[in-house]
């Protein structure tokens, strides 16, 4: 074999060695953390039977926490961020609804308070998805100062299935504690399965006019 040919495969091979890393360095999986890309290396990522593992510490210290391992125990603290998010989830599972009323008079004191929080609370997941880039936009707040949505004094609700109802309203427009006119709603209420305990939520919100008491999140307009 002459000294070329030599070469040429010695290249090829290496050429094949680093296609070969390279190509399982992509195969991979990525790692995004509130859509920021991290290096897989930063926490020690490995595939083992197809189950992603990482090192618990580097992704606490990573997320600004603290773990400590003491008496054979792992003893995580997390930064008031993550503190935050677990008290926001209780008390959204705090306001879900056993009823499609519970659920409609909790969304009512929501767009009375111009709470966008507790409007969201008592959404369907996907209603949940498709507003809450809206809500977070707005700083979660909802409304306007005037007019708002006053004291609403019947709800009349129709089964439409067994897992499904809707809940008609109607209510005044007040501006400066006078009533300058009357809103309608239909708001649609399902139930959510859940293991634990199912829960009722709103999955629709049909307003006469969604834009009546200002920022309105969710809402369509209500037709005959």
């Amino acid at each position: 074999m002459n000294i070329k040919r030599k070469v040429f495969i010695l290249s090829m091979a290496s050429l094949l060695v680093v296609s070969g890393s390279i190509y399982a360095a992509m195969a991979k999986p990525r790692i995004f953390i509130n859509g920021a890309e991290f290096a897989s290396s930063v926490f020690n990522l490995r595939m083992e039977n197809g189950t992603a593992m990482v090192s618990l510490k580097s992704i606490v210290d990573e997320l600004r926490g603290k773990v400590v391992y003491k008496d054979n125990a792992f003893y995580v603290t997390m930064p008031e961020a993550s503190e935050m998010k677990m008290q926001i989830n209780s008390l959204e599972n705090g306001l879900q609804a056993y009823s499609p009323e519970e659920a409609v008079q909790t969304w009512i004191r929501g767009v009375q308070r111009r709470s966008g929080g507790m409007q969201y609370a008592v959404l369907s997941p996907q209603l949940r998805e498709q507003t809450k880039k809206e809500f977070a936009d707005n700083f979660w707040v909802t409304g306007a100062s005037s007019p708002h949505m006053g004291k609403v004094d019947a709800l009349q609700t129709k089964t439409i299935s067994p897992d499904q109802v809707q809940i008609s309203f109607h209510y005044p427009l007040v501006a400066q504690d006078k009533v300058i006119g009357t809103g309608s709603a239909v708001l649609t209420v399902d139930t959510i399965k859940r293991e634990s305990f199912d829960y009722w939520a709103i999955s629709r919100i049909a307003l006469k006019d969604p834009g009546d008491t200002g920022v309105m999140i969710g809402a369509v307009k209500l037709t005959a």
